[in-house]
């Protein structure tokens, strides 16, 4: 070992008289951190040919690595000295550490190179879809547009064909206006809806807000859903708090909800009543339809809200129903900053539950 190397502790030896502690030669004393190397004497390795690593720092918080061997001096057979030997690794370690800290540098660069190529080429990718969704929104909102009044002047000529008295039809005639006029009913309806959903869709779908009377809008609503009910035979019963509901909201909306949640209970009921309740709670104005009629799954449950889903397609598709009137009631209540839950199970009926943030109690 050269005298550089001992003076500055990185290569040391450390002689003991076989048996004793009898020091015979000693480099570790006099090197920048003899003293601690010597306070770690226990860690050092206690059998002959064995090795141990031993940490520690300097008053200038260098870290010194040291790998420590132990082994005997023989003069033929016998020992004379136990020999311990010093090597310090340290600049190995701090070597490693800068390779490491060069390649989390390096990695991270291009990690970043990366992710900045993956969003542009996303971005670039996504364009002809974002593009293509726009298109379809616009079609849907140019077509419903369209539509609304072709089908209009087809449901004026059906029922003045139908109350023409002195045209002398046949009863396949009359059967035959009679679905029609139905029929453009129902697509009259369709376009509506699809017509209030590309609006939303496109950002147009802006509340007329004002202070509604909800008692006064669920008596009129109510009313006109009544003749609905019993001509299905169901009992249509109403309860209505005697204390003014003040919301301020779009009224046709509102209206619109409130005729969605019934008309679907009355839908899905063959028989037994339909319950609709507007109270209050504490401060929000709380909606409730239950019905008796068939019921919804659970895993139909998180469906339900999603547009053109119907849980008994057949039924709906004989009603007049496309699978819309949830989709836009949940929009309406989502627009008025409620919210709205159901409950339900097969065969046992359910119940909608809409809650709205009521403004002004008189």
């Amino acid at each position: 070992m050269s005298k550089h190397s001992i003076e500055v502790g990185r290569e040391l030896a450390y002689m003991l008289q076989p048996g004793s502690d009898m020091l015979l030669h000693d480099q570790v004393s006099g090197s920048p951190v003899g003293q601690q190397l010597l306070a770690l004497r226990s860690e050092w390795p206690q059998h002959d040919r064995k090795v141990k690593w031993v940490t520690l720092r300097d008053a200038n918080d260098r870290l010194w690595i040291y790998l420590i061997g132990r082994d005997q001096i023989l003069d033929g057979n016998a020992s004379v000295a136990t020999l311990y030997m010093f090597k310090d690794l340290s600049d190995y370690y701090y070597e490693e550490k800068g390779e490491i800290l060069w390649l989390v540098l390096m990695s991270l660069f291009f990690i970043c190179c990366g992710a900045g190529v993956g969003y542009y080429l996303a971005g670039r990718s996504i364009k002809p879809i974002r593009e293509m969704f726009k298109r379809q929104r616009e079609f849907v909102a140019d077509a419903s547009h369209e539509l609304r009044t072709p089908l209009t002047v087809m449901g004026i000529a059906a029922e003045g064909m139908e109350g023409d008295t002195d045209s002398n039809f046949s009863e396949f005639t009359v059967d035959t206006l009679k679905t029609m006029r139905i029929e453009i009913k129902r697509m009259n309806n369709l376009v509506a809806a699809l017509l209030s959903l590309a609006r939303n869709d496109a950002g147009a779908g802006d509340l007329k807000l004002e202070q509604v009377n909800f008692n006064v809008l669920f008596e009129q609503t109510l009313g006109t859903l009544s003749m609905l009910a019993e001509q299905k035979g169901l009992k249509l019963e109403q309860r209505l708090a005697q204390e003014r509901l003040i919301i301020w909201g779009d009224r046709m909306r509102l209206e619109q909800l409130l005729t969605i949640l019934v008309d679907n209970a009355i839908k899905y009921s063959a028989r037994g009543t339909v319950t609709v309740s507007a109270l209050r709670q504490n401060r929000q104005l709380v909606i409730k339809v239950e019905d008796e009629g068939i019921g919804i799954d659970t895993q139909d449950i998180e469906r339900i809200f999603e547009r053109f889903y119907r849980v008994d397609k057949a039924r709906t598709r004989a009603e007049g129903g496309f699978g819309l009137g949830l989709p836009i009631a949940k929009l309406i209540v989502e627009q008025h900053q409620g919210t709205i839950e159901v409950e339900s199970k097969k065969n046992g009926g359910s119940s909608f539950i809409v809650k709205l943030p009521l403004t002004v109690q008189y």
